[in-house]
């Protein structure tokens, strides 16, 4: 950790305090038992320099005991209440902090360290209200202060409340400032719904830092909502170089995949889950990636005519996910081309469950059953098929099963019942 900021506004203390005393000329009451002591001032400020020591030195635990002292003999001193609230901090014990800070301010009402570092305690406690309440204040006392309205700017995104970001950006102005105020202002804009702008503003940001990552990504999400998935990649990646997010590496192998570039999705995924091997939404991407190469590689064996091979391949991807509709009208398909009618129709009838609206289901499942001798559910089929077909992209098959109507109605009027 960085060392602490040393205080050094206690020399002209002790002397003022003794003649602000002696002025007074008042007479001192004898103490009782019962009265409080007096504030040691001298010796609080002693074990405060000596804490400072230590604080400095990085010895956090050592510093603590020695401000804890120091306030032991006097605690009307906002300094030392303000040291100890950062000692605190480091230690990662923000409630404390958060009540150390508290006290100072409320000793030192215009102390903006404090109110600064009361914000930063408080967000360290996710208190965001009392966090923007502290910043707030710091504005109050100083209108210009940047890190306080950048504060104030976050807090606001983080409630979705893009035009009070905005609010309390504009007295900035968009020329001549840190890239992060048009970075925020990027992302404001962005919820807002305001995608051009947006676009703008994170353009005037990385003019000044070019590979700002998150100027860099919030312009990639604003390209990725126009469909300008190029310019969205080219952004996310430079971003991902930087500074690397899982979530990031999501985005992008998506992208890849959308533009038509499976090869260098595959690529980007592999080394993103060794970077992230723990991450579930990389896992399960990978997982579905894997099974939409193994469709696509099924289906070309399908359409090479290799229907033997076609059906191996397709098979596992049922089992494995007995709801994927692609997996089963591929295995289907290649049953049916296979003439095993029998397998075939149970993966028909499953996929006219799931989408009772495609009529081809029906007039494959017809002649699947016409082929098995079932001239009852073949014609309930051709039915169903008749009922949902469209007249111009399935003129043929409307032809075939016209013609093949009579003679089936009077096979299905002689056949018996099949059992089920």
């Amino acid at each position: 950790m960085a060392p602490s900021r040393r205080w050094t506004g206690w020399r002209w203390l002790l002397p003022a305090l003794g003649l602000w005393l002696q002025s007074l000329a008042l007479p001192v009451p004898a103490q009782t038992p019962s009265a409080p002591a007096a504030p040691d001032t001298a010796a609080a400020i002693a074990r405060f320099e000596a804490g400072q020591d230590a604080h400095q030195a990085g010895q956090l635990t050592a510093a603590l005991r020695l401000y804890d002292e120091a306030l032991a003999l006097d605690d009307t001193l906002a300094p030392i209440h303000f040291q100890r609230g950062m000692a605190l901090l480091a230690l990662r014990r923000t409630a404390e902090a958060v009540t150390a800070f508290e006290r100072c301010v409320a000793l030192q009402p215009d102390f903006l360290r404090g109110w600064l570092q009361l914000g930063a305690a408080a967000l360290a406690a996710n208190n965001t209200v009392q966090a923007e309440r502290a910043y707030a204040t710091v504005l109050q006392l100083a209108p210009d202060h940047l890190e306080a309205r950048l504060h104030l700017a976050r807090l606001a995104l983080g409630r979705q409340k893009p035009e009070a970001a905005l609010e309390v950006l504009a007295p900035l102005g968009t020329s001549a400032v840190p890239p992060e105020v048009n970075v925020l202002r990027g992302q404001a804009l962005l919820l807002a719904g305001q995608t051009e702008a947006a676009i703008k503003a994170f353009s005037q940001a990385l003019a000044g830092q070019s590979n700002h990552p998150e100027a860099r990504r919030g312009r990639g999400d604003a390209y990725a909502v126009q469909g300008q998935m190029e310019a969205a990649v080219a952004d996310w990646q430079v971003a991902y170089a930087s500074t690397p997010h899982a979530e990031l590496a999501a985005n992008i192998v998506s992208a890849l995949y959308r533009l038509d570039r499976p090869e260098a999705a595959r690529v980007f995924l592999e080394a993103a889950r060794k970077q992230f091997p723990q991450d579930a939404q990389l896992a399960t991407l990978a997982s579905s990636l894997e099974g939409e190469a193994a469709v696509v590689a099924a289906a070309t064996l399908l359409r090479a005519g290799r229907f033997a091979e076609a059906a191996a391949a397709y098979a596992p991807l049922v089992a494995q996910n007995p709801e994927a509709i692609a997996p089963r009208a591929g295995l289907a398909t290649a049953l049916f081309k296979l003439d095993r009618f029998a397998e075939a129709a149970r993966h028909f009838v499953l996929l006219s469950q799931q989408q009772p609206e495609v009529a081809a289901t029906y007039f494959f499942l017809g002649v699947c059953y016409d082929k098995m001798g079932d001239y009852r559910q073949a014609l309930a089929a051709y039915e169903a098929f008749l009922a949902r077909a469209d007249g111009v992209h399935h003129q043929l098959e409307i032809e075939k099963v016209h013609l093949r109507l009579p003679s089936l109605r009077r096979q299905a009027e002689q056949s018996k019942p099949r059992k089920p």
